[in-house]
């Protein structure tokens, strides 16, 4: 992975901008339902947030909650996956299959295929699941409609499985190069008599078992609270089963977010300054004001990185202190949760060096170890 995540290039960014012609070819929608648009996009909004974890709510119930779905929440997620997803060591060559779990309208290939350009001409399979075939054959004709061709003439081959992620996994034991997912994670719930860090480390197993010698996964979810606890618990499965953290983990101790006493939860932020027009246009229309972006998210692989003690990575916006003049930061080390003093020109999701006080120091409202940028 990169030093420090970056927003989408140029080229990209013009892209994510045509998407919304995309969504125009593939969904034609009647004037007055494109008028009241962003009526939709609040109503579904509302209905999400009120409801635990937005799980009783059916975006393809009905063509207005599909519409809204498709027009705001699809094209944030590619404008979060376009953020991350040129930053992360991917290696995919020609006959690698991807297993990608959750799949919904495909948003994690869609992403693939609009960040990173170079993986357009491989021979690729892509195993897509879900439980509901409808939103996987949109997302296939929205993939079809940017690749300008047919699947069946594309290097890519895209397969569509109606099924539960752990039979998914079970079926390509030994087989995948690498088991990914968008959004799929916070969805889940533990058994009868199971906990939630019984029902992650049973899928890191499988998907762990899924992978070929070289394989990995990759694992995106909302910078929620929530999303972040299930990556860290998905981290900490896939480490049981001999998965270590590539990204964004600098270490491969214990998760510092893990801790009972721990308040935060991994996350990264950015600017939503680059979104397209049509895109912000929408969002504010439907008073739904989106300034900055944040996801979680896990990628591990069988490889040992070579990790730095003295390296860290910054989770937070910058924190104003009271008895500093300068603002700091939060970040992840392998020594726990770091408080990182003067770090304000460093944003968040950057591999920063630092320097730890002769003699450690405490901050109180944290339990935070603070530390200081290393010196040039």
């Amino acid at each position: 992975m990169k030093n420090c995540l970056s927003l989408p290039a140029l080229p990209l960014r013009e892209q994510l901008a045509a998407y919304e012609g995309v969504l125009r070819t593939v969904l034609s929608l009647k004037q007055a339902h494109r008028k009241e648009l962003h009526y939709a996009v609040a109503d579904l909004s509302r209905s999400l947030t009120t409801e635990r974890g937005g799980m009783k709510v059916n975006y393809w119930s009905t063509p207005r909650n599909t519409s809204a779905y498709l027009h705001f929440y699809l094209p944030w997620n590619l404008y979060r996956l376009a953020w991350l997803l040129p930053n992360l060591d991917l290696n995919l060559e020609d006959g690698d299959t991807v297993l990608d779990l959750g799949s919904g309208p495909l948003t994690l290939v869609q992403g693939m295929w609009l960040a990173r350009p170079e993986l357009r001409t491989k021979k690729l399979t892509f195993i897509c699941s879900d439980i509901a075939p409808k939103p996987m054959e949109t997302g296939r004709k929205l993939l079809e409609t940017m690749m300008g061709m047919p699947v069946s003439q594309s290097p890519w081959k895209i397969v569509l499985e109606r099924t539960a992620l752990e039979k998914t996994l079970r079926n390509h034991y030994g087989r995948v190069r690498l088991v990914s997912g968008a959004n799929v994670l916070n969805e889940l719930r533990s058994g009868r008599g199971q906990t939630l860090e019984e029902r992650m480390d049973e899928l890191a197993l499988a998907m762990t078992n899924a992978c070929t010698d070289n394989g990995e996964v990759l694992f995106v979810e909302p910078g929620t609270r929530l999303g972040g606890k299930m990556v860290s618990l998905l981290r900490m499965g896939l480490m049981e089963h001999g998965m270590l953290p590539q990204a964004p983990c600098p270490h491969d101790m214990f998760c510092p977010m893990l801790d009972q006493q721990s308040s935060g939860w991994c996350h990264f932020n950015a600017s939503a300054e680059n979104a397209p027009a049509w895109l912000m246009d929408l969002t504010n229309r439907a008073r739904m004001e989106r300034r900055n972006i944040s996801l979680s998210f896990m990628h591990a692989a069988r490889t040992q990185p070579q990790y730095d003690t003295d390296m860290v990575r910054v989770l937070s916006d910058p924190i104003r202190l009271p008895e500093a003049t300068e603002s700091a930061r939060y970040a992840c080390s392998s020594r726990g949760l770091a408080l990182v003093h003067k770090a304000f020109h460093f944003q968040s999701g950057c591999a920063l060096q630092i320097q730890w006080p002769d003699k450690p120091v405490i901050d109180a409202k944290s339990r935070a170890q603070v530390a200081y940028p290393a010196k040039r």
